[in-house]
């Protein structure tokens, strides 16, 4: 169909006088774009393999000739995508149409107020219903309205081997040592009693010593989120939106006594893992676990993917699925207390999102490229695609396993897979990437603060207070109250009362179990 020049949807604009990457290459500057056909700019970050991406360029093709327009991508790396779209906010690079971005750099697009609303009628298109809530209600929105559509919804999960869970000698040697049944570990202090049983001995009959834990430690990637979804635990209060910052100030929570405990045993877990943990990034972990070297992994649901279809996985069918632990106390930030109460949050950290530039002049085309990039068929698709690295958002891709035999599941182990991920993706307690400015600048301060306590040079109480005082300086940087205001919309619900005896809740008969 023909495409008019009018108003647009929304997204982040970036810098560039040549923009590189997997897709045409862009004009330089405000260079003018070709009027002989309908043309959109698409930025996406580039990831190695081509994931997130890939699809995006390989649709943008398919959808180009269908609708007899050119859709333009391109694909800076990860740092640069980041610059780009701030210069281009500034007005200082050319005007994106769309942004598929990670939930963190959401903050900027609000800020400049260069998101486009999703209309009700969009909504209905995009199938706004089948959405999981706890994307729709959350990542999707700010300040209560609907702005974006998900791609690739991501949450961190517990991962281990059902068959040595399940092994009789194995239980009864566990039994006999711990007092306790070997079964999914509920809390993370359960999950290190079962880490160290299976550390330093040949489980597996191979003649190798296996371990009992791997997880993500690298500095400079996604650790952090690895320590932030163990840290929820214990500093994500159930009755409290908030959990980087105190909503009323801006001050920094990572320092609390909730955090520390959660760094403390970050750094303990390590002896539970293979040599070199500490440099373990994801692909690492996901190694490590598809081929049989340790009994249990924390990763986002790409490490089910490797050890069902990997040609190096040694586990297939052997791999049970669980939602993070919690713990039995959690942080009252407003009364600065531990509560006895059983606290299990899902982490929802790194998921990808489409976002229209609200300035754009072709926004029916931008939005009709969105719609068809996120739209239910295609994204099952993908979550069942090698190598495109989306995962489920929507209650249509949890309900058939069936389709995950792509992947190398069994019908049955793809439907205890999924049951898992709808199990996480049910509770209304949850802890999100930061979505204001400068997310960017707090996350490479607290995986600073991390990796200071990894290597020893200072505990880890010492290291996030360290860290707390750089992000007030950023805060104080950037504008404290214009970063509060920010902060209270990025949540979607009112703060908590800390003032108002009646939010102070009493423990909940779980905590007791």
């Amino acid at each position: 169909m023909p495409y008019r020049r009018g108003f647009m949807p929304f997204s982040l604009i970036l810098l560039a006088a040549l923009l590189t990457g997997c897709g045409d290459p862009a004009p330089p500057g405000d260079a003018p774009r070709a009027q002989s056909q309908p043309s959109i700019l698409v930025i996406a970050p580039k990831l190695t393999g081509g994931l997130i991406s890939g699809p995006v360029i390989e649709e943008a093709e398919r959808f180009g000739e269908a609708h007899g327009a050119r859709v333009r991508v391109v694909t800076p790396g990860w740092n640069e995508t980041v610059e780009r779209i701030r210069a281009s906010l500034a007005g200082e690079g050319p005007r994106y149409d769309v942004f598929l971005i990670t939930t963190s750099w959401s903050g900027a697009l609000f800020e400049a107020d260069a998101a486009l609303e999703l209309p009700p009628e969009v909504q209905q298109q995009a199938g706004w219903e089948d959405i999981l809530p706890i994307y729709r209600d959350n990542l999707l929105t700010w300040n209560g309205k609907p702005y974006a559509l998900p791609y690739d919804g991501d949450t961190v999960t517990l991962f281990y081997r059902k068959d040595l869970f399940e092994n009789p000698a194995y239980r009864a040697r566990f039994l006999k040592e711990t007092g306790q049944a070997l079964t999914p570990p509920r809390t993370w202090r359960e999950l290190h009693q079962i880490a160290a049983f299976f550390t330093g001995w040949d489980w597996d009959g191979d003649g190798e010593i296996e371990y009992g834990l791997a997880g993500n430690r690298l500095a400079n990637g996604s650790a952090m989120l690895i320590f932030l979804s163990r840290a929820a635990a214990y500093a994500k209060d159930p009755h409290d939106p908030a959990f980087y910052f105190d909503p009323r100030t801006m001050a920094p929570r990572i320092d609390n006594p909730g955090f520390v405990r959660a760094l403390e045993e970050y750094l303990q877990a390590l002896q539970y893992g293979p040599p070199g943990m500490s440099n373990f990034a994801g692909n690492d972990v996901r190694r490590a676990f598809a081929t049989g070297e340790v009994a249990m992994a924390v990763d986002w649901a790409n490490i089910g993917i490797v050890a069902a279809g990997s040609p190096m996985s040694v586990v297939k069918d052997k791999v049970g699925y669980a939602p993070l632990p919690g713990a039995r106390q959690v942080y009252d930030a407003c009364t600065e207390r531990w509560r006895e109460d059983f606290n299990q949050p899902a982490a929802m950290v790194g998921n990808y999102l489409f976002l229209v530039n609200k300035d754009s002049p072709q926004r029916q085309l931008a939005l009709d490229f969105v719609l068809h990039m996120t739209s239910p068929e295609l994204t099952k698709r993908l979550t069942v695609t090698p190598g495109a690295g989306v995962n489920p958002s929507r209650f249509s891709h949890l309900a058939d396993p069936v389709a995950w035999q792509a992947y190398g599941f069994s019908v049955d182990s793809a439907g205890r897979f999924l049951d898992t991920l709808q199990q996480a993706l049910a509770t209304d307690n949850h802890i999100f990437d930061i979505r204001i400015p400068g997310s960017a600048r707090y996350y490479r301060l607290l995986d600073q603060a991390i990796q200071r306590a990894l290597t020893g040079e200072a505990s880890a109480a010492e290291s996030l207070r360290a860290a707390a005082r750089a992000w007030d300086e950023a805060t104080d940087s950037l504008g404290r109250e214009h970063l509060r205001a920010l902060y209270l919309q990025s949540l979607n619900a009112p703060p908590r009362a800390c003032n108002d005896p009646t939010s102070n809740p009493s423990p909940s008969p779980d905590s007791q179990r």
